[in-house]
């Protein structure tokens, strides 16, 4: 038994999740997963330089998108939750974070999608993962508005 485990606790820390996975329930409730929607969940983090430029354009997408068929949440997975904070406001007071935040300073959910990247962009609908980005993307507003119309 004592063998098994450390292979058992080795596979739960590779998981993450990927395109067509399942987003767990606990999961769904925690990001508050809307059915109707198809929603981004974009991680990201104050001391990430790619997060900070993208997230204005982000910003930008969440604007011109259909509220009633989409949704952008944040997860800012700062360790110190007074950062994480910081950062958004000097965000919001520059116009640019405009959608739903969820701050993970004990890194929850973060450590459930495991991303290989930081920024990382999940489409999710109807509970399952439809795309993943990792990394930073040039011109990622466009990029989103594209990889929308591709997934309806």
């Amino acid at each position: 038994m004592r063998l098994i485990l450390p292979f058992l606790l080795l596979g739960v820390s590779l998981f993450a999740y990927t395109v067509n996975d399942t987003i767990s329930p606990t999961m769904q409730q925690k990001l508050q997963l809307d059915p109707k929607k198809t929603t981004i969940v974009d991680f990201f983090a104050s001391w990430c330089g790619s997060c900070k430029k993208e997230i204005p354009h982000i910003s930008k997408v969440n604007t011109a998108l259909d509220q009633e068929k989409y949704e952008i949440i944040g997860i800012d997975v700062d360790k110190k939750l007074e950062e994480g904070i910081a950062f958004q406001e000097t965000l919001k007071a520059k116009g640019h974070l405009n959608f739903r935040v969820i701050n993970d300073p004990e890194n929850e959910i973060v450590k459930a999608f495991n991303p290989i990247g930081m920024p990382a962009l999940y489409y999710i609908k109807n509970s399952t993962v439809l795309k993943v980005l990792y990394g930073a993307v040039d011109n990622i507003d466009e990029v989103i508005l594209n990889d929308l119309k591709a997934l309806e």
